[in-house]
């Protein structure tokens, strides 16, 4: 019996050892991948940049991670979308670097392989890449799209920069993008993209994936 108990605890130990190590390597994994959509991301924004003399401003009070991704208006024009839409929307063509006015849509290029991501939403169109026309006296446009790239957790990547509304605030000196991680945990920049130490040292969360540490 005593023998019986000996073989049922090694066995035991060696179970939680490889459902641990199943697990760190799935963490890993996760946050290998995390990495490298932000690289791809990271490198659409660059891209974007060249293009367009600047990077997406779609910045406060949108940006926030918990905003749905449903319109929250149908007056305004377009950029109506939470921060995580209007980013998508950005970097497939729809609007350029000022995404608040009718004027800045935009029939642009697509800088991002979106097969490659997790896309939460809706997608209008099978082709939404290719510009409608809405009107018969307006001209084609691309549709603005109800969708936002998910990390490997299943939250929203985080793109910060300034807001078109009010650049001069932001003194970071680019754009900030990352994951939360596993557990979700971060602290947004405040507007001016400065943080205090106290920010800082919740921001690095040790789980976050940086494109841009």
């Amino acid at each position: 019996m005593i023998e019986l108990l000996a073989v049922i605890a090694i066995i035991a130990i060696l179970i939680s050892i490889a459902i641990g190590s199943i697990a760190g390597a799935r963490q890993r994994a996760a946050v290998t991948r995390a990495r490298g959509e932000l690289a791809t991301l990271a490198s659409a924004l660059e891209n974007y940049k060249r293009l367009y003399g600047d990077y997406p401003q779609i910045g406060p009070p949108d940006f926030n991670q918990a905003n749905p991704l449903t319109p929250t208006s149908t007056t305004t024009g377009p950029g109506l979308n939470s921060a995580q839409a209007k980013l998508f929307n950005c970097l497939t063509g729809v609007f350029g670097p000022r995404a608040f006015t009718t004027a800045d849509r935009i029939n642009g290029p697509n800088f991002l392989d979106v097969g490659r991501f997790t896309v939460n939403g809706t997608l209008t169109t099978a082709t939404f890449l290719i510009p409608t026309v809405s009107s018969p006296s307006s001209p084609p446009i691309k549709q603005e799209q109800n969708a936002g790239l998910l990390d490997p957790w299943g939250r929203y990547y985080l793109y910060y920069y300034k807001s078109a509304k009010n650049p001069a605030v932001w003194q970071a000196a680019g754009f900030l993008l990352y994951s939360a991680g596993p557990d979700g945990a971060h602290t947004a920049p405040p507007n001016s993209g400065v943080f205090t130490a106290a920010q800082l040292a919740v921001a690095n969360n040790a789980d976050n994936v940086f494109a841009n540490p």
